[in-house]
């Protein structure tokens, strides 16, 4: 009989490979050919989440230090200020996951797609497409939105998912940007619980993108994006190329997501734990990883679930937040810009603030709604990029 590992964690991205770095007597699988490919990922993270792993920022996956997130409402104005030292990174998420990989303790076993997983005296066997046998204890599930083992361990949870598409490009443009500061696109009217984006890799390189609701609604986002490109893009930044198709598909649980049964425990993108304001999920699939690990290690995984729904990132407050964002119509985001230019939330709670906010129709009559939207914001901000 082959090895019983103590645990099989199917998926080597960020999510499996933080967790195999913790981990011994344990095998990551993957169906994929080689690490870090493809990429399907605007790169960005946030500088908490390299601190929350012990991960020191290194040039050779860092393409551009962020000092800015700037969040540009219909009229053009944008909200957020200028930080002195870096709040965030876009990286090389290739080479990022490359040196994830070097840190592992784990065996990685690339061109393994599983199949199938079956329960038996309290063993998992994991079945591959080439018809091999791996045998385990324990599952960790990083295996991202269309996860063989959610489908298959966890079948009450697909209708307690939503799958957003996103439509994304490494571009070459003409003109320079600032590559300290990334932009985010708010118009409710044109993106449906989604944005554009314009993420710096280089002085005349970016990653660009639309994201949106739907699984089935990709051939509309294209279109909007192929808008955004010749309305906001090249009006900017002059003449477009594009140098490679990162898109992919981004999985946000709903509310009574299970993430533990019978040993096997969901983490990342398998547990649709990106961020449903912005869409974001790296850190919260590192912190997942780290979690289930520790479970592992203190011999307490039944404890998974319940650890699981005390993070930031998956607070049902968040939900919340997610439908006042969204359904602001371009007014109300424009009389915010207006008030926030060049600042970040902190002011609303200043009386100057709070007196523009009274003095603006669209703001006032959605006052009690933005004060909701940006406390919850400010609790969890932190544990979402």
């Amino acid at each position: 009989m082959k090895k019983v590992y103590q645990t099989i964690i199917i998926g080597a991205g960020p999510a499996g490979l933080i967790a195999g770095k913790y981990l011994k007597d344990t095998l990551i699988l993957d169906k994929k050919q080689e690490i870090g490919k493809p990429v399907q990922c605007g790169e960005g993270i946030s500088k908490k989440a390299l601190d929350i792993q012990g991960i020191a920022p290194n040039p050779a996956w860092i393409s551009c230090e962020i000092h800015k997130v700037e969040r540009i409402m219909p009229n053009g104005k944008a909200i957020g200020r200028f930080h002195k030292e870096p709040i965030g990174y876009v990286i090389d998420r290739e080479i990022f996951e490359k040196h994830l990989a070097q840190n592992t303790k784990s065996e990685i076993k690339l061109n393994t797609e599983v199949i199938d997983l079956q329960l038996g005296n309290q063993l998992w066997k994991i079945i591959t497409k080439t018809g091999e046998i791996f045998r385990s204890k324990y599952i960790i599930s990083a295996d991202g939105f269309n996860s063989i083992v959610r489908r298959k361990v966890f079948p009450e949870n697909q209708k307690k998912i939503e799958f957003f598409p996103a439509i994304e490009y490494l571009v070459e443009i003409e003109k320079e940007l600032n590559t300290k500061i990334i932009k985010i696109y708010l118009d409710n009217e044109k993106y449906n619980q989604g944005y554009a984006w314009i993420f710096p890799k280089s002085k005349n390189t970016a990653n660009i993108g639309i994201v949106g609701i739907g699984i089935r609604n990709r051939r509309n986002l294209s279109e909007k994006l192929d808008r955004f490109l010749e309305e906001t893009v090249k009006k900017h930044y002059g003449n477009y190329q594009f140098l490679q198709n990162k898109s992919g598909t981004i999985s946000i649980k709903n509310k009574n997501f299970k993430f533990f049964k019978q040993n096997t425990m969901l983490i990342g993108d398998a547990a649709g734990l990106a961020d449903s304001l912005f869409k974001g999920g790296i850190n919260q699939a590192m912190n997942s990883a780290k979690i289930a690990t520790e479970c592992i290690l203190k011999k307490e995984v039944e404890l998974y679930e319940s650890k699981i729904r005390l993070t930031p990132f998956t607070d049902p407050k968040l939900n919340e937040a997610k439908n006042i964002l969204y359904s602001f119509n371009s007014q109300t985001l424009n009389e915010l810009a207006k008030v926030l230019e060049g600042k970040d939330s902190h002011y609303l709670k200043t009386l100057p603030g709070i007196i523009k906010i009274l003095s603006k129709p669209y703001l006032r009559k959605n006052s009690l709604k933005l004060f909701k939207f940006f406390a919850i914001w400010k609790k969890n901000r932190d544990y979402l990029w």
